[in-house]
C-alpha cells in the first residue's frame, strides 16, 4: 500500500494499515510536523458536542482509539478538560438532541456557575451554557509523530521530502510517481490535504474542494488559570473556539473566516481575524492577556457541506476528511480509510 500524504490523516492511516499487518510505503512532499498544512501546531480540539448524531458518534468511537494510540506509543496525548458551547437556544438544542442519540453524558449551566467553576472564563452572567465534560485537547505536532513512530515500529517505510506528481492506475496495482522514482502498490491512498485535486485529477478523478487559509493565535495564561474547551456560536459566521495549549495560555480561531488560496503560496495570518479574537478573548478570558503572541495560519480543505470524503476508486482511496474539523477523528478515519484500501 501507499499512502500519500504524512499528515494526521496519512499517518493514521498508516498506523492502522501496518497494524493489520500490511506493507506501507508512506510518502510526504515536505516533513513529517511541517506548517505548511493542515496538522501541525501544539493543540486540537477534541469534543463530542455536535448537532449532527453522525459527528458525535465518530468522535466517541475515536476516543478509545486515541487511547490505543497513547498505549502504543507511551505519549500521554489527550487531556481532558470539559467544553463548553455558548450560542441560540435552538442552537444548544440541537447539540443536546445529538448527543442523547448516542446516550453522552452533558448538562446545561448557568453563565454565573461556569465563571465560579471556571475563573478563567466570563460567559453571560444570564446565558445559559451547554457543559459536555469529554472535550479535551489533543497534542496535535505529538499526536502526528506518535502515530509514525509507531507505524515505522511496525514496518511502515517513510519517505520525506518526496512530491508525488501524478496517479497512474493499472490493472492489479496502481503507479505512484514521484520526481525520482515510481512507487507501485495494490492501492494508493491520497491523504494529501489542500494538495489533493490536482494529484487525483491525473488519475481523472475529481475531488470538488476548496482550500482555504485561516488563522490562528495565540494568547499568555495570567497566573495558573485552568481553561476549557470554549465555542460559541455567532449568527451568521463560523463560530470562535479556544482551547487550552500544552503548557500554558490559550489558542484561539475563527472557524471559516480565511479566504480561498492556492496551497502553494505562503501566507500570513489575517490581522482584522487576530484582532477579532483578542477582542473576543479580552471579553471572554480574564485568565488569558488579550493580546496574542503568536499568530499562525492553518489550510482547510473544505467540502460544500463540511462532510468528508472517504471513498474508494479503483485502485485509489480518497481520505479528504478535513474542512477545519476532522483532526478528533483522525484514528477513526485512518481506520476507515485502511479497511477501504484492503477491501
Amino acid at each position: 500500500m501507499v499512502v500519500v500524504g504524512a499528515g494526521v490523516m496519512g499517518s493514521a492511516t498508516a498506523w492502522r494499515l501496518s497494524r493489520s499487518g500490511r506493507s506501507v510505503i508512506l510518502l510526504e512532499r515536505f516533513e513529517v510536523g511541517h506548517d505548511r498544512g493542515s496538522s501541525h501546531g501544539s493543540a486540537r480540539v477534541f469534543r463530542f458536542s455536535y448537532d449532527e448524531p453522525e459527528y458525535v458518534a465518530m468522535a466517541m468511537e475515536a476516543l478509545p482509539l486515541w487511547r490505543a494510540l497513547e498505549d502504543a506509543s507511551g505519549e500521554e496525548l489527550l487531556a481532558v478538560t470539559g467544553g463548553f458551547d455558548l450560542g441560540s437556544d435552538e442552537r444548544l438544542k440541537r447539540h443536546m438532541e445529538a448527543l442523547d442519540a448516542w446516550g453522552a453524558v452533558w448538562d446545561l449551566l448557568p453563565g454565573r456557575e461556569v465563571a465560579a467553576r471556571f475563573p478563567s472564563v466570563r460567559p453571560p452572567p444570564d446565558a445559559t451554557l451547554l457543559f459536555q465534560p469529554d472535550a479535551g485537547v489533543l497534542a496535535a505536532d505529538r499526536a502526528v509523530r506518535a502515530m509514525v513512530t509507531v507505524a515505522r515500529a511496525l514496518g511502515t517505510e517513510l519517505h520525506e521530502r518526496t512530491t508525488v506528481t501524478e496517479l497512474r492506475p493499472r490493472d492489479g496495482h496502481v503507479e505512484v510517481v514521484t520526481r525520482r522514482e515510481t512507487f507501485a502498490g495494490d492501492v494508493a491512498v491520497v491523504t494529501a490535504g489542500s494538495w489533493a485535486p490536482p494529484l487525483l485529477a491525473t488519475a481523472g478523478l475529481d475531488l470538488p474542494v476548496t482550500p482555504s487559509r485561516e488563522t490562528v493565535a495565540y494568547f499568555e495564561s495570567i497566573g495558573a488559570h485552568r481553561f476549557p474547551v470554549f465555542v460559541e456560536w455567532v449568527d451568521g459566521r463560523g463560530p470562535l473556539y479556544a482551547l487550552p495549549v500544552p503548557g500554558g495560555g490559550l489558542k484561539t480561531g475563527w472557524h471559516h473566516t480565511g479566504p480561498a488560496t492556492d496551497p502553494d503560496r505562503r501566507g500570513g495570518p489575517d490581522s482584522g481575524v487576530t484582532a477579532r479574537m483578542a477582542a473576543w478573548v479580552d471579553e471572554r478570558f480574564p485568565g488569558a492577556r488579550p493580546a496574542p503572541h503568536h499568530a499562525e495560519t492553518c489550510m482547510y480543505t473544505n467540502t460544500s457541506d463540511e462532510r468528508f470524503i472517504i471513498d474508494r476508486r479503483g485502485r485509489v482511496v480518497v481520505g479528504s476528511p478535513c474542512s477545519g474539523h476532522g483532526f478528533k477523528f483522525a484514528p477513526l478515519i485512518g481506520e476507515r480509510l485502511a479497511r477501504l484500501a484492503t477491501a
